[in-house]
Order: structure tokens, then sequence, then C-alpha cells
């Protein structure tokens, strides 16, 4: 029981400085999320007591943060001398949860979750926070569609260091950016990042570095550009704009949000094996976007990467377009031939029918019409042209 009023009612979530769980407030008689800190044993005390602090405070800023991509912070407790942050229920599975279930996800979908998230990120970014730990395991995704970025327990002021006095890096090593391990100031292009390689994971299924990679990145070792999304489809040019290496060189929310509704509005994938990886990749779909060279400015960058992101979508939409005729033509032949192989005997039994027609009429028995009245004659008469003509407009129809 927190303060009399939050009695915690089982375990939710487990991570690496803290556990949420369920829990029920008895005031309001309602569900709440609880997130409980825990915090290294190998802390100094003065790192224990700015990181107490540094908590509280962002907590009580995220608070003020109200938007749907951001879980709601309700309250903030003081028990057992440490926070524990008092937040709305979200039933929902992570994004790491969904991918490990279902696998990648289509590259339509993954630009959906990114523009909710860089929505949210934004919002926090605005009032000068700094997210540092985005990575799928702090993606959550209901059923109705919402995504919602949870756990910013480990915020920081933009501006402020990625490591702590004893050179503890705070994050998840896959999806920390090449410039924290540098003890640099962290800024919105460092969230940028991670958002790239969050998406990036849910596209492809793996980070875009290896274990190799990270621990290049932990070594504060210059990196290469990560490889290229194989089957990120239109995706993969915004991908490439978040992963560089350089923060300056990254792209901005802004256009990276331009980028990502581009990506989500391209036809639907149908697949992403291999083969499909490698058709697109010969057609260029998958083209790596380069760093801008030296004195290229962020405005020749952005249209770089737009250009990139067009072609794709046109490529996806010319193959669309020409799967579309493929399948028309092949429905036109198989048509063709099932006429042309019952042609004869529809054409037999429709002379057939004529014929007994005629016969039942007298237009063929000699001197059957003659006892006939003049209205019968005519009607008879006009019943026989207009069966031949039918014959006449369907056989020019179907033979041309």
């Amino acid at each position: 029981m927190l303060k009399g009023r939050y009695r915690l009612v089982d375990e939710i979530a487990r991570g690496g400085v803290g556990t949420v769980w369920r829990a029920a407030d008895l005031v309001l008689d309602r569900e709440v999320a609880v997130k409980e800190l825990r915090l290294p044993t190998d802390l100094s005390t003065a790192e224990r007591d700015s990181l107490l602090q540094r908590t509280t405070r962002e907590a009580r800023v995220a608070a003020r943060l109200a938007h749907p991509g951001v879980v709601t912070v309700l309250d903030v407790v003081d028990e057992d001398d440490r926070p524990w942050i008092v937040m709305e229920l979200v039933v929902a599975r992570t994004l790491a949860e969904i991918t490990d279930m279902a696998g990648p996800l289509p590259y339509q979908r993954v630009a959906e979750i990114g523009l909710q998230l860089i929505a949210a990120l934004k919002a926090a970014h605005d009032e000068g926070i700094v997210h540092r730990d985005v990575k799928p395991d702090n993606v959550m995704i209901s059923e109705g569609g919402r995504v919602v970025l949870t756990d910013f327990g480990l915020a920081a002021w933009t501006g402020e260091s990625a490591l702590t006095t004893s050179g503890r890096i705070i994050g998840s090593p896959s999806y920390i950016p090449p410039e924290r391990a540098k003890a640099g100031p962290v800024g919105p292009e460092s969230d940028l990042w991670s958002l790239g390689a969050t998406l990036y994971a849910a596209v492809e299924g793996h980070p875009p570095y290896d274990r190799k990679g990270y621990i290049r990145i932990l070594k504060g070792v210059e990196l290469e550009e990560p490889p290229v999304a194989e089957n990120a489809g239109p995706l993969a040019p915004v991908l490439a704009g978040l992963l560089h290496v350089k923060p300056e060189d990254r792209l901005t929310a802004d256009n990276a949000a331009k980028m990502l509704r581009i990506a989500a509005l391209a036809p639907w994938a149908p697949e992403t094996s291999p083969e499909t990886a490698a058709r697109s990749a010969a057609t260029g779909a998958h083209a790596a976007v380069p760093p801008p060279a030296n004195g290229e400015t962020g405005l020749d960058t952005a249209r770089e990467h737009f250009r990139q992101g067009a072609h794709v979508l046109r490529n996806s939409l010319q193959e669309s377009v020409s799967d579309l005729q493929e399948s028309v033509s092949e429905s036109m032949t198989h048509l063709q031939e099932k006429l042309q192989k019952h042609r004869p005997d529809s054409v037999s039994t429709l002379l057939t029918s004529i014929r007994e027609s005629t016969d039942t009429l007298g237009l063929t028995s000699s001197g059957r019409h003659r006892v006939r009245s003049p209205i019968t004659v005519i009607v008879a008469v006009v019943l026989g042209v207009l069966a031949l003509l039918g014959v006449v407009v369907w056989a020019l129809v179907f033979r041309g």
C-alpha cells in the first residue's frame, strides 16, 4: 500500500531500472499503473540522489504532456525513500511482444506507428525533454491502434550528458545512438536515431546494428552507416535518414513525418520475402541515402530523402499497375478460350431452337401459313427476323 491510497495488485512488467505494477486507486475507485524505481546497487550516493531527483522532476513534467501518444502521469508518491510514479493503465502489448509473436510488420503499419511516435516525441521535445530510451519495449500498442510511448523515467533535459559520473550509459545498447557513448550532450536528434532503430527493428525483425555494431557504439568507435532495410519498401529512405551516424545529418522530425506519410499511403506489400527484397533492390527501390557531402545544406539533404521516397513509391505503384494488367489479361484470355470452346455447341443449339420455332409458326411447312390469319403471319415474320438479327449480332460480337 502506497500512502494509504494505491494498493499494488500484480506485476505487469519488469525492466532494467524499474517494475510496473497494476494497482487500485482506492480513493477514485479505478485501476492505475504504478512504476517502482529500482536503482542499481553500484551507484554512488550522489548519483542515487541525482537520479531520484531527476525521476521526480521528469515525472512531474511528463504530467503536463497532454498528448495521446504519451502515458498520462497522475501522481508521484514518495515511499521507501524513492519516488513511485502513478500513471494511467494502458491495456496493450509492447511493440517488442508483437514482433516476437507475429514477426516483422508490413512497412505501412510501421510507418503509421512511426507517425504517432514522432508526434509524441515532438510534444516532449517542445517541453525540452529528451526521452533517451526509445525502443520497442517502451512502445505500447492497444487493440484499437493507439500507440503510446512509455517510460519517461530516464528522460533528461536537452543538453544533459548520457553518462553518469561512473561512466554508466543509460538506455538499451541496441537502440543507443552513436553520440551517446561519447558523453556528449543529448538532444532531439538522439531520440530520432532511437526511433529510427525501433522502426527498423519492427520492419526487419532485428536492430540496425548487430552485437559487434553496438559494442562499437559503446566503445565510441567510428561507425559506418547501418545496412539498408531490405523489407522496408518506401520506408527505407526515412529509416536511412534517421539513422545517420552524425546527428547533424539526420532528418528533422517534421521531414521524417512527411516521409512517413508517403510510406503509410503506399500500396500494401503482399509479402516481405527475400525474393521481394531482391526484386525491389534490382529496381533501385532500396537505394541507400548517403550522408550530405561537404557544403551540402540540410534542405538539400531533405530533398534527397524525399526524392528517394518518391522514387520508391513510384516503382511500387508501377509494379501494382503492372500486376493488375497481367491479371486482367489472363482473365480475358481464359474467358475467350472458354467461349471458343463452347461456341459450336451454342450456335447449334440456337439454330435448332430457331428452326423449331419457325416450324411451329408454319414458316417452313408448305401451305400451312395459308390457313393462318394475316396477323399471325406478320407476328411470325417479325419474330423470325428478330431471331436472325440476334444470331448476326451474337456472331459479330463474339467473333470480333
